[in-house]
């Protein structure tokens, strides 16, 4: 329980899974992700992801719904997941 109230987030291993699941498809990479364990086998997952450019909008809706898809069946406990996909800014600077 103490665990809970502090927040805590995915161990490695699973959170490794979660990336695996993000990280395919139209989603090129992950920017940025949160995760918590907001119940015994409730986990929020919360990422920022760049799609590839130029997706229309359809595709776009269509990669982050597979990408949820994907990331529920590896982690059965996320069943929560908010994604926002934004610019690799990274890569537009090389």
């Amino acid at each position: 329980m103490k665990s809970l109230l502090i927040g805590e987030g995915a161990n490695p291993p699973v959170l490794q899974k979660i990336m695996a699941g993000l990280e395919s498809g139209d989603v090129e990479r992950v920017l940025h992700i949160r995760t918590q364990y907001i119940g015994p086998e409730e986990l929020l997952v919360a990422a920022k992801i760049a799609l590839t450019p130029g997706l229309p909008v359809e595709a776009a809706a269509r990669a982050i719904d597979e990408a949820e898809s994907r990331v529920r069946a590896a982690v059965p406990d996320a069943r929560m997941i908010y994604l926002e996909p934004d610019l690799d800014r990274a890569s537009v600077r090389r």
